[in-house]
C-alpha cells in the first residue's frame, strides 16, 4: 500500500497539477485562434490522452474497453455514472469533439477557466434552478446539432463503488429536444481511484459502451430507466452481482 501513496504523490505533485495549470495557461494565450474542432483536439485531446497516459504509467491503472461495436459516429447525449475524477478525462478522448455541463463561475477562474470556455462547454447558473433546465436546452441542443457530444453524470454526483443513485432526467429531455439517442456507458473507476481517499489503486478499469436509447418512441422519463438499467446491468457484469443489489432507486422526476 505504501507504493501507492508513493505513486500517487508522485501523480499529483509531480504531474496532474503543474501540468494542468502550465498547460491551461499556455493554451489560454492563443488556441482562440484556432478553428473549434482543432481547439478541442489540441487543448483537451492532449490533456486528456497524457493524463491517461500518466494514470496507467504512474498510478497503474489502466482500462478495457467492451462496446465499440455500438460507436458508429453518431453523435448524441453520452449518459454515465460518476464514481470519481477518472471519468472526466478519460471519456474525453472516447467520444471528441465534447462538451459537459459546468458551473458558470469556472469559467471566471484566470487561465484555466478562459481556456475552458474557448470549448464552448455548457455554462450554467446552478443559484437558478428552475432555470438549469432551459440553459441546457438552450445550449446542449446547438452544440449537439453542430456535432458535438455532450456528457452528462445524471446521478449528480459521485457514487460508491457497485452502486448508483437515482438518475435526473435532464440528460434524455436534452436529448429527446434535439433528437439525438442516448449513449449509456458503464465503468468501475471508483475501485481504483477512491473518491474519498487521496491513495489511488493500481488496477484495471472496465468501460462497457452499452447500445444507444433511441427516443423516437419513448418519453424522457422512459429513456432515463432505459439508461439506468443498462448502466445498472453493466456494474452488476464488472463485479458479478445482482442487479437489484446495484439498483433500488427510481428514476427521479426532475
Amino acid at each position: 500500500m505504501w507504493l501507492a501513496y508513493v505513486r500517487t504523490f508522485i501523480f499529483y505533485v509531480f504531474f496532474y497539477a503543474p501540468f494542468t495549470i502550465l498547460w491551461a495557461s499556455f493554451c489560454a494565450l492563443f488556441a482562440y485562434l484556432l478553428p473549434y474542432r482543432w481547439r478541442y483536439h489540441f487543448v483537451i485531446g492532449t490533456w486528456a490522452r497524457l493524463t491517461v497516459l500518466a494514470s496507467r504509467w504512474i498510478l497503474g491503472i489502466k482500462y478495457r474497453i467492451s462496446g465499440l461495436e455500438h460507436l458508429d459516429g453518431t453523435v448524441g447525449v453520452v449518459v454515465s455514472n460518476h464514481q470519481s475524477a477518472w471519468e472526466t478525462f478519460f471519456l474525453q478522448r472516447l467520444f471528441r469533439p465534447q462538451t459537459q455541463v459546468v458551473k458558470k463561475s469556472l469559467l471566471k477562474i484566470p487561465f484555466f477557466g478562459w481556456t475552458f470556455a474557448m470549448l464552448r462547454p455548457i455554462a450554467i447558473d446552478r443559484s437558478n434552478r428552475k432555470g438549469s433546465m432551459t440553459q441546457i436546452l438552450e445550449q446542449g441542443v446547438p452544440r449537439l446539432r453542430d456535432g458535438i457530444y455532450v456528457l452528462i453524470f445524471p446521478e449528480g454526483t459521485r457514487a460508491e463503488p457497485n452502486q448508483l443513485r437515482r438518475f435526473q432526467r435532464g440528460g434524455a429531455i436534452l436529448a429527446k429536444e434535439a433528437e439525438v439517442p442516448i449513449i449509456p456507458v458503464t465503468h468501475n473507476s471508483g475501485d481504483f481511484w477512491l473518491n474519498k481517499r487521496f491513495v489511488k489503486l493500481p488496477g484495471t478499469i472496465d468501460v462497457i459502451i452499452h447500445p444507444k436509447v433511441d427516443l423516437t418512441d419513448k418519453t424522457p422519463e422512459e429513456a432515463t430507466r432505459e439508461a439506468q438499467k443498462r448502466i445498472a446491468d453493466g456494474l452488476a457484469e464488472i463485479h458479478k452481482t445482482s442487479r437489484s443489489a446495484i439498483l433500488d432507486q427510481p428514476v427521479k422526476a426532475s
